[in-house]
């Protein structure tokens, strides 16, 4: 990382990383000849954001990709660093303004930005300086400065004031995306952000003609909006002029009280180098948030964003429900029909038990998970529930007697749909549900099929890191949780939820009625078909081996909150219903 001391608008490679001394002389001297006698950087007495005429740049480009590395530890210090309170990047509204036209450019080109630092307190500065003065900590050589120590970053890479204290610097980095703008990963620079070393030089020889020619398009790109590049840093830009060039700050990095900025805060968990998710919020029908945070794919740095599909885990039973009330509408099956008319193989204690009880989770079928030998070889599939659940001649209660939250009831749903419209599952879901709606990212996942399309693999933090673990033996179970959906669909099959477009107004009343108190699940609510509900929400949520995510809706309001994340914690409810809190009453 160069920290430089230019003071004027005239401003060839301070702190270069330049190879010989007389290179490194001759950089520095270029630095100090413009100064006038006397001169030096002036620290301004601003104490705020407003004061020192920064703009948080998320105003201008609220889904703009930020990794802001030193609010976190994964930094060349290791640690957070002082005066990052929040990670957000804040500059000058001239660079900020410049920043956002070159986001807009390159999205017409499918690609976007990564920004990986801003405007940089002069607090943060001096804690690089301590840190570059103390020789026993190299926590970080390996992966920062392999081939220089540290008496070697003095003055040529890391000095008492930064550019970046002067608003007009960022660092970043570009992003491919596919034809959508989605699935975005980072292209191959040839070094990591913030690598000490000559083969950070945008021209470096050191990496492959590929690698450079990834610099020179990042380059040219910030170039057409008047930044400069630091060739000794292919990640670094200064707006050129710059609109501040003699006067530095000490403003901490915070959250601006924005709405926007506290949805940020919320879910800041997931943001940066982990598994993410995707948030939407939609009121009167129009999406007012729809963005991702995080990686969908942790692997190959694919971020998640609004046409990532997550496998939405228990949150596929309102899919379920509604291919059963679909049926009913069609006249080919009654949701008061007994199981067994559908599937006849169920013992004799299933017997009374109606597709109703099924949908409300008031059958007492035993749980089919705990039926599984363990370890269970491959994946037990719908049609193996059934078979589990044939050999058990007993209930947990008398069906419609009492309520246990099932995933045998909805696996065996799925078996109805099948036998009652003559179509396997997912190809019900797609012709009756998907495709009218246009939810043309959706599916029920079955191996060897049609594959997801900008999919989301499953993660969980195990011994203090993230691990892929995106499938278990129950993941190819369809009917209570096999389903993928990206929020961009979801907000589709939103909308059809207010109207007759899919459901009729019976079918929708069913589905959305308080049929049986919910029990022994650490919240107040009644169930529906496929739905939760709590005072005025509507709601459901989905936990399965990688995945947490949940849709709260508030009809009345008009208000949907849907929170997908590919990774087993945080729980995700809490969190919707706060953002959802930002926009009731509105």
């Amino acid at each position: 990382m160069v920290i430089s001391v230019p003071t004027t608008r005239t401003w060839p490679s301070c702190g270069s990383a330049a190879v010989s001394r007389a290179l490194l002389l001759a950089a520095l001297l270029a630095c100090v000849a413009p100064l006038r006698a006397g001169e030096a950087p002036v620290l301004s007495p601003a104490r705020s954001m407003d004061e020192a005429g920064l703009v948080d740049i998320r105003t201008l480009v609220p889904d703009l990709s930020q990794e802001i590395r030193y609010a976190g530890s994964h930094n060349f210090v290791g640690v957070p660093i002082d005066g990052y309170l929040a990670p957000r990047c804040w500059l000058k509204r001239e660079a900020a303004q410049a920043l956002a036209r070159v986001e807009a450019s390159l999205r017409k080109q499918h690609q976007r930005l990564r920004v990986y630092d801003c405007y940089r307190p002069a607090r943060a500065v001096a804690q690089f300086v301590r840190w570059m003065d103390d020789a026993a900590d190299t926590r970080t050589k390996a992966e920062f400065y392999p081939d220089l120590d540290k008496p070697q970053l003095r003055g040529v890479y890391i000095a008492p004031v930064s550019g970046h204290s002067r608003g007009g610097t960022v660092d970043l980095t570009l992003l491919q995306c596919d034809a959508r703008g989605a699935a975005c990963t980072p292209l191959d620079m040839g070094t990591a952000f913030d690598f000490f070393g000559t083969r950070a030089n945008t021209d470096s020889a050191e990496v492959s003609a590929v690698q450079r020619a990834n610099r020179h398009r990042l380059r040219d790109a910030m170039a057409a909006e008047g930044f400069a590049n630091l060739p000794e840093e292919w990640w670094h830009f200064r707006l050129d002029p710059e609109p501040s060039p003699d006067r530095y700050y000490d403003v901490p990095v915070t959250a601006p009280p924005t709405r926007d900025a506290a949805i940020d805060a919320l879910m800041q968990r997931y943001e940066g180098e982990a598994p993410g998710a995707s948030l939407l919020v939609l009121k009167d029908g129009a999406a007012v948030v729809a963005r991702g945070y995080g990686r969908a794919e942790l692997a190959r740095d694919i971020e998640a964003g609004p046409a990532t599909a997550y496998r939405l885990a228990s949150v596929s039973k309102q899919f379920t429900a509604a291919a059963i009330l679909l049926l009913a509408q069609d006249g080919r099956l009654s949701i008061d029909d007994r199981a067994r008319k559908w599937l006849p193989p169920l013992p004799d204690a299933a017997a009374a038990i109606t597709l109703r009880q099924l949908l409300t989770h008031t059958s007492g079928l035993v749980d089919y998970e705990d039926l599984m030998q363990e370890p269970y070889d491959g994946q037990i599939r719908d049609a193996g529930v059934l078979a589990l659940l044939e050999k058990e001649n007993r209930l947990y209660f008398a069906p419609g007697s009492a309520y246990r939250y099932s995933n045998s009831g909805y696996a065996l749903l799925a078996l109805v749909v099948e036998r009652a419209s003559g179509m396997a599952y997912p190809d019900f879901l797609r012709s009756r549900i998907f495709q009218p709606l246009g939810m043309d990212g959706s599916l029920a996942y079955v191996a060897g099929g049609p594959e997801v399309s900008h999919r989301a693999f499953g993660h969980s933090e195990i011994d203090g890191r993230w691990q892929r673990t995106d499938q278990s033996s129950t993941s190819a179970v369809l009917g209570d949780g096999g389903i993928y959906s990206s929020i961009d669909d979801l907000a589709r099959w939103d909308a059809a939820l207010y109207d007759d477009r899919l459901l009729s107004d019976a079918s929708r009343a069913l589905a959305f009625a308080p049929h049986v108190k919910v029990v022994g699940e650490g919240f107040d609510a009644h169930y529906g078909f496929g739905w939760r509900i709590t005072g005025d929400t509507l709601w459901h949520s989905g936990e399965t081996i990688g995945f947490r995510n949940v849709i709260v809706r508030w009809p009345a309001q008009r208000l949907t909150v849907v929170l997908l994340s590919n990774r087993n914690d945080p729980e995700p409810y809490r969190t919707a219903l706060e953002i959802g809190a930002l926009f009731l009453g509105d």
